[in-house]
Parts: C-alpha cells; structure tokens; sequence
C-alpha cells in the first residue's frame, strides 16, 4: 500500500509594475506525481496538473507587511482519459497572514466550476475550504505545518495534512521532513478512498512558502 510522493510547486510574478488596487499579477503551477515504487515496472499511480492565474495583493498595516491576500482562478486534472480522468475547476479566496516573525495562519476557500464527468461528487471529498497554520522555531531550524481542508457537509469531517520538517544547514533551504495525511482526495484519479499516509522525505524551499 506504500508509495513515493513528489511534488513541485511554484508562484511567479508576471509584471513588474502594479495594476490597480496595488495588486500584481501572478502565475502558479503544482505538479503531484504518486509513484507505485513497490509494484513490477514501477508505474506512475497517478499525475495531477494544477496551473493556475491571479491576483496578490500584500497586506500591509502601518507600514509593516503582515500578510498577502490572492484571487486565483485554478484548474486541476489528471491527464488521464475514459473512466480514469478527473478534472475540475475553481475560484479561490486566500490569505497568508503573519501572528508573529514565527507563526503564520492562512485560509483559501473557492468557488468550484466541475466538468469532470468522473468527478461530479469530488467536493464531498476534497473539500470546500482550507485553513492552516505554520510554525518557525526561533533559530529558523525547525518549521511545523497542519492543514485542515473541509469536506462539503454540514458536519465535522476534514482532512488533515501535518508536517515537521528540520533545515539542515543554517544558510540554506534544504529540509528534511515528516508528514502524515489522513483523508481523501491527497490525489485525484483515488479521491473517494480514504488513505493515511505517513511519509518521510526532503523538501527545498523559502522560509513560510505556501501554495495555499
């Protein structure tokens, strides 16, 4: 039942100068792969596709930047065709916001636009809206992350990613990292089974960068 995980996510400035309101606009991509390493031939389980195109606007209160807020229109597919493609759409509020030089919140909720014909019920199972917290240890060594995302329902059923991750050199931004998944969704072609996941493995990236 056990599998290998890699990600690439990435946000990009499109312009240099601002548009109205103080905002800019940006370009973001996320590629998940899951690799089925423990059967013969080593196939890839499955690939999801998540570019996407908005606004950010930074949040700033006397004069101190405190957070960003972000409007995105996102899609998200798997490449795949017949029984197996999944594929839908949304518009996305969010915010990342700064308690402390150590602690950040954010939340992203969406408006989704479904054309999957495989996946008209996907929203009961990846959700309707998300929230997280990410903690940096004073020493900016240790980073902790939990994220929960609220499956659709007038109930209390969400899933939950968290994560500890370790720097391993003190100027640089490769880390070693810990995460559990527990939930649906964590792909697409399987987002109406349940999985737990306990995975371990190494990440590079900016201090408090978020895709969320």
């Amino acid at each position: 039942t056990s599998d290998v995980k890699f990600q690439v996510s990435i946000a990009q400035r499109v312009t240099k100068s601002t548009l109205p309101f103080k905002t800019y606009l940006f370009l973001t991509y996320t590629q998940k792969c899951f690799w089925n390493v423990f059967e013969e031939s080593l196939p890839m389980h499955d690939i999801n596709f998540n570019p996407g195109i908005g606004l950010s606007k930074l949040l700033i209160v006397k004069g101190k930047l405190v957070g960003m807020a972000t409007l995105l229109v996102e899609h998200e597919s798997n490449g795949k065709s017949d029984l197996d493609s999944r594929s839908w759409n949304r518009i996305s509020l969010g915010a990342n916001v700064y308690i402390t030089p150590q602690v950040m919140v954010h939340g992203k909720c969406w408006i989704p636009i479904i054309d999957g014909e495989n996946n008209k019920d996907i929203l009961d199972y990846k959700g309707i809206y998300e929230t997280g917290l990410q903690f940096l240890s004073k020493n900016k060594r240790w980073g902790f992350a939990v994220i929960a995302t609220k499956r659709k329902g007038w109930n209390l059923k969400f899933n939950y990613t968290a994560e500890i991750n370790y720097r391993m050199f003190k100027d640089e931004n490769q880390y070693l990292f810990l995460q559990f998944y527990n939930g649906y969704g964590e792909n697409l072609l399987d987002y109406k089974q349940h999985h737990t996941r306990l995975r371990a493995g190494i990440v590079i990236k900016p201090k408090f960068f978020s895709n969320y």
